[in-house]
């Protein structure tokens, strides 16, 4: 499969998937500065999630920059990591109606959750036909990414399913600043050579 056409079709899914999120923050009916402050919930909200898709499209052009294989499997579950990542505006918009609101808190945890699984699986995808065609080193570098090491670490995972359960219990405007602590200091460690493929 072109490696190329599915880069393509995958940046213009995520360009979509960030104007649609855009678009979501509502013009103020009177034009004092001040009257912005009712929007600060969803554009707390929105900075995230933009942050979110930026440092997963940096994670996924080192990943397809790196590989030499990109099957029928590699498409398809790429398809369905954007599929998951296409609920984002959603999640957002909610969040941004009621920051402090549970419900959706959980929609956006839910959302996350499949994204992660998405990716991770992306990721495992990636290697493994990249080892099939004998390309191991290409398939040890994508393995040594800072989030692919976390998405698939179970006792990661269950410490930040407790404080998930914690947060969405006792406050739930911080999923938001437990998601984007991850992206900080996980999504956004990159491999030392992925300024340097070109």
């Amino acid at each position: 499969m072109n490696k190329s056409r599915v880069e393509a079709f995958t940046d213009a899914v995520l360009a979509i998937i960030l104007t649609i999120m855009v678009l979501e923050i509502k013009i103020p009916e009177s034009t004092h500065l001040s009257a912005i402050l009712e929007e600060l919930p969803y554009i707390l909200s929105y900075a995230v999630g933009w942050l979110f898709i930026g440092v997963a499209w940096y994670n996924h052009h080192y990943m397809f920059s790196k590989t030499k294989v990109v099957s029928r499997k590699v498409f398809w579950v790429n398809n369905f990591w954007m599929f998951s990542t296409s609920f984002l505006p959603v999640a957002t918009a909610w969040i941004g109606k009621d920051i402090n609101a549970r419900g959706p808190q959980i929609f956006y945890t839910i959302v996350y959750v499949i994204w992660s699984i998405a990716y991770g699986l992306l990721t495992y995808v990636i290697i493994s036909e990249n080892e099939k065609s004998g390309h191991i080193e290409i398939a040890n570098d994508i393995r040594s990414m800072a989030i692919y090491k976390v998405l698939t670490n179970w006792k990661l995972s269950l410490v930040e399913i407790v404080l998930v359960v914690l947060i969405l219990i006792y406050m739930p405007a911080l999923l938001l600043l437990l998601v984007t602590l991850q992206i900080i200091f996980v999504g956004a460690r990159f491999n030392a050579d992925s300024d340097k493929l070109f």
